[in-house]
């Protein structure tokens, strides 16, 4: 599976100013695609099939890109600022709305990424698997 394909957008992340995330997605070989605002996080989601997005600015429940995500395949997490530190706050989970959802330390984001991504390889996997597959 080329993990390339797995597409995640970094919204208020500088490219040129890498942080833990992209450390994560670069670690990872996932293809890691950054916004500085919606409107260019927006402008990206017509070209491309993010599977989850991660911002570090606020973005609310009526945000376009929101709505432009339901229904898809996408999560989609906000970073909520605590005194040293935030809250990684979940917005969508698969296209679905999910605000009300327990919010995460940063050290449990990473868990729950990784377990994320792992079942979109595996669905990507069994996707394959059965397209190779020849009717008898």
């Amino acid at each position: 599976m080329d993990q390339g394909s797995i597409e995640i957008l970094l919204l208020g992340e500088h490219a040129d100013r890498p942080s833990y995330f992209s450390h994560w997605v670069e670690h990872r070989g996932y293809r890691c695609l950054f916004a500085r605002s919606t409107e260019d996080g927006l402008a990206l989601l017509g070209r491309h099939a993010f599977r989850l997005i991660l911002s570090t600015q606020p973005i609310h429940l009526t945000d376009p890109m929101i709505a432009q995500v339901g229904g898809s395949d996408c999560s989609v997490f906000y970073s909520y600022p605590v005194e040293d530190g935030c809250w990684w706050l979940p917005l969508v989970h698969r296209g679905r709305k999910c605000l009300g959802a327990p919010a995460l330390r940063p050290s449990e984001l990473v868990k729950a990424l990784d377990d994320m991504v792992s079942e979109i390889e595996l669905n990507n996997l069994a996707v394959a698997i059965d397209d190779q597959e020849v009717p008898t």
